[in-house]
């Protein structure tokens, strides 16, 4: 595997990320990232040999140890929610509403965290990376991005079993990243600070370069309960598919049982989503006796609020 397992510190987009350019449709592939992603599925992927596993167990075990140390002084707060979240301007929709959370969390000095991947967890980052820019540079951002709405469908076969690349989805995807490297690079002076914590598991959804720090994942299990883990300040909730309500019900066993010694916020945005489309707010009320540390909102800045 083309990694240092070894790691003393999270990731820097620029040397997962670099490499990238926007006038050349095929760039993507000579990313870190993506070189990293293509040994890994031309090795067997989960499946692959003993001494891949191993050294990819002392990777993940190196970024778990940096994100305890990005944690230290830290007010961290997850936001969860659908991986196909569609790019949106508009002010009542789902991307536009996770954006302005994050943007109001960092500007309360929390730091948001994510899964570092498209949907949700891009409007995460897009947020805290523009938390100290005017909402009017924020509107100009979210209709460049708005331009390429839907992350582009087929991508999972991106990489063939036998490593070789599949080249028009490689061009389909770099057009699709392109708004997001821009904007990175005209917020690069002043970017608000967020964690993504995406994995090579699912490599064929890129980590996004909105974020300042990544602790990317060999494995997702382990990813997945690091993420929730570190997120202490609490988890905010957006509608999502099966994905999400993994991490809700994960994050309510960690409450439940207290298994890091402490119980904090789950806060649910989308009544509808959360009650009748899946619901899973009637099934937490029931889990827990107390149940002063969930909230249900369909307000964003109500959410920020019960967080805080």
């Amino acid at each position: 595997m083309p990694v240092q397992p070894f790691r003393t510190s999270l990731y820097d987009p620029a040397e997962l990320l670099g490499g990238y350019d926007p006038d050349d449709p095929q760039s993507w592939a000579t990313t870190h990232d993506f070189v990293v992603y293509r040994a890994w599925v031309a090795s067997g992927g989960v499946h692959g040999p003993h001494v891949q596993a191993i050294a990819q167990a002392i990777h993940d075990s190196s970024i778990a140890q940096a994100m305890e140390a990005f944690r230290a002084g830290r007010r961290l707060v997850g936001i969860m929610g659908g991986h196909r979240l569609r790019r949106s301007a508009d002010p009542d929709d789902a991307y536009t509403r996770v954006v302005a959370l994050a943007r109001r969390l960092t500007r309360d000095g929390a730091t948001c965290v994510s899964g570092g991947g498209p949907g949700a967890m891009e409007a995460t980052h897009l947020g805290a990376r523009t938390a100290g820019h005017p909402w009017v540079d924020v509107e100009r951002h979210l209709v460049a991005m708005a331009d390429r709405p839907d992350f582009p469908a087929g991508i999972a076969g991106i990489v063939r079993p036998d490593g070789t690349v599949d080249t028009e989805a490689v061009a389909r995807l770099h057009a699709w990243q392109e708004p997001a490297f821009a904007i990175a690079a005209a917020t690069a002076r002043d970017p608000g600070v967020s964690l993504g914590v995406p994995t090579w598991h699912y490599g064929h959804e890129p980590p996004t370069p909105l974020a300042t720090h990544l602790a990317k994942h060999f494995h997702n299990a382990v990813r997945e309960d690091g993420l929730l883990t570190i997120a202490d300040a609490g988890v905010v909730f957006f509608p999502g598919a099966a994905g999400t309500l993994q991490e809700v019900f994960q994050d309510a066993c960690q409450n439940y049982y207290g298994l890091h010694g402490l119980i904090s916020p789950m806060v649910f945005v989308g009544v509808e989503h959360w009650t009748d489309v899946v619901p899973a707010w009637p099934v937490l009320l029931a889990l827990f006796d107390d149940p002063s540390m969930l909230h249900l909102t369909d307000d964003v800045d109500d959410a920020a609020d019960f967080v805080a």
